[in-house]
């Protein structure tokens, strides 16, 4: 009982401390956060609320809300936060090789946004991660790893010879890491890049996708991980049909719609002007909840989605699920408001879905177009 008492008071203590310091500065209460999770500072559920319940691609999670790509590289901390509430999560996005360009990041606490400013993708590598991969693979967790493909960010025209490589290296990274995660999501989402431009290109994408799925089969036979894409809410209204209409062909499993904004793409308010650099946060939220009923209208609900970007609380959530999404992720929202915000979300989605007379998760799924 003494033990008990004494971990709560260390959460309670730890929790001020990390709010102090997140006030002052959401850097370093960002890197208190990490610590915090890695150190145990942090308890786990301690219930869950039954109508959060559901089934996707196969995966029996406790709630739709996962962590999104881009928040644990290093696998240190996902784990802590599902144990904490969180139904899955998802490690990356990764290379095949390591990447360390200059990252610069501005934090716009009243737009409660961070704005991101690189060439690349700063990660250790798919390689060097591989050890970390299979120590944690005895965890009961449903995770996912994020792959991507060194970028090119000059505006060129995609050449033949730069897409053999690039499904040489999405096939060679798939075989390492299919006997390790429960899905893998092949990032397109990066808007400057000329990965995301091939897109629409049916040419392209429907047999990188396959030859992706078939390694993942070969390399992992007995349990497949599922195959996800992550594609970019700046798909034109030309585009967004014709790569759904892609991803349905490649009979992928799923697609996550999201990710961090193009600020030389979109025109988004902001407290502070940035003219350049990726946007998460907040303002991305109606761009993700935009492109989900789109998506959901042109694959006729046959396609799981998972929104990824600007949900805060339980009504961000929800409006996800009634666009056509059937599982949400986070990720700026833990740098602003802590652990504690995957607990906040799971009880004010319930109460919503109560307030509204639902059943389950599943009833609230595209519950817009009915």
């Amino acid at each position: 009982m003494k033990r008990a008492s004494r971990l709560n008071l260390n959460n309670i203590l730890f929790s001020l401390f990390w709010w102090f310091i997140q006030k002052l500065s959401p850097k370093y209460g960002e890197q208190m956060l990490y610590w915090g999770l890695q150190s145990g500072a942090f308890p786990n559920r301690s219930h869950e609320d039954p109508i959060l319940k559901t089934n996707v691609l196969g995966f029996d999670l406790n709630t739709p809300i996962g962590i999104g790509a881009g928040f644990d590289k290093q696998v240190s901390v996902i784990d802590d936060l599902i144990f904490m509430g969180a139904g899955f999560g998802e490690f990356g996005p990764y290379t095949l090789e390591k990447e360390n360009p200059v990252v610069e990041k501005f934090y716009l606490r009243r737009d409660r946004a961070i704005v991101a400013q690189s060439l690349g993708y700063q990660n250790s590598g798919i390689l060097n991660m591989l050890p970390a991969f299979i120590n944690r693979r005895y965890l009961p967790n449903i995770v996912g790893i994020d792959i991507t493909i060194t970028a090119e960010f000059e505006g060129e025209n995609v050449k033949q010879g730069r897409l053999m490589s690039y499904a040489e290296e999405f096939d060679i990274m798939t075989r390492k890491i299919a006997p390790y995660c429960d899905f893998i999501t092949v990032n397109f989402s990066h808007p400057e890049s000329e990965l995301s431009r091939i897109l629409p290109d049916e040419s392209v994408v429907v047999p990188l996708l396959k030859n992706i799925k078939k390694a993942a089969e070969e390399a992992a036979p007995i349990q497949r991980p599922r195959i996800l894409v992550k594609i970019p809410t700046s798909m034109t209204q030309m585009e967004l049909p014709m790569v759904c209409h892609h991803l349905m062909a490649a009979e992928v499993d799923g697609v996550i719609v999201g990710g961090a904004l193009s600020l030389s793409q979109t025109k988004v308010s902001l407290s502070k002007n940035y003219y350049a650099g990726m946007l998460s946060g907040a303002p991305a939220k109606r761009y993700v909840i935009d492109m989900v009923s789109k998506v959901h209208q042109f694959t006729k609900g046959q396609l799981p989605i998972i929104a990824c970007g600007g949900v805060f609380d339980g009504m961000d959530a929800y409006e996800c699920l009634a666009a056509g999404a059937s599982l949400i992720q986070i990720g700026t929202v833990l740098r602003y408001d802590g652990p504690k915000a995957v607990t906040k979300i799971n009880r004010e989605l319930a109460a919503i879905l109560r307030h509204k007379g639902l059943k389950s998760v599943s009833e609230a799924v595209g519950i817009d177009f009915y």
